[in-house]
């Protein structure tokens, strides 16, 4: 498959060790100002500088359902993949999708725990259209998009502020699939200030046909 978007072993060089900086316990006292801000390194991207809901080309997107949740045993992390889009019609992308490629949107709830620093964000999660052998990440570009369509972006949820969020992440892919496969990755990080180890935490979902 190829690919339009930052590869996961790209993603997970930097993302190990930023989350192993940031993901720190309570009870050691750290400095969160200075771990919220390595994962916000990690985690920011571009919005795309310009889109428009009134321009985009006319498609006949579908949404379906997922309602697929699971918890991170180590985090306390709760995610809830609720539904994804078949067939977004961007304008940023009109090019891709005419040439056989589409653009899939995901929407997911997460509940971050309290225990560790560190944030979940769209970095977490990424799209294979091959059953699993390559994995892409999310394009943070169609954010704007995204916003007109009146699909809130997923933002960094951050574990010591608690709540949760609900929001949309947006994937390119050039080649379009029947169904898509989903991997929530947590990388593996050592807690600082002690000699414990956090192993990394994988769940998949698969986006069916529309």
């Amino acid at each position: 498959m190829r690919t339009r978007t930052t590869r996961r072993t790209a993603r997970l060089a930097a993302g190990g060790l930023s989350l192993g900086l940031a993901l720190t316990m309570t009870a050691c006292g750290s400095d969160d100002t200075k771990d919220d801000a390595a994962v916000e390194t990690e985690s920011s991207a571009p919005a795309s500088e310009s889109a428009s809901a009134s321009a985009a080309p006319a498609g006949k997107e579908v949404e379906v359902k997922i309602g697929k949740t699971f918890k991170d045993p180590d985090t306390g992390d709760t995610v809830e993949v609720i539904s994804a889009v078949r067939d977004f019609p961007s304008t940023e992308e009109a090019d891709l999708i005419a040439d056989g490629g589409e653009v899939v949107l995901l929407q997911v709830k997460v509940k971050p725990g309290k225990e560790f620093g560190g944030a979940v964000s769209y970095s977490n999660f990424d799209i294979s259209a091959d059953g699993g052998s390559d994995f892409d990440s999310a394009d943070s570009q169609l954010e704007e998009e995204l916003t007109a369509a009146k699909r809130t972006p997923l933002d960094s949820v951050r574990r010591m502020e608690g709540g949760e969020q609900t929001g949309w992440i947006a994937y390119t892919v050039d080649e379009k699939g029947d169904t898509y496969l989903i991997e929530y990755e947590r990388p593996a990080a050592k807690v600082i200030g002690s000699d414990k180890t956090i192993e990394e935490f994988k769940e998949q979902i698969e986006i069916p046909a529309s």
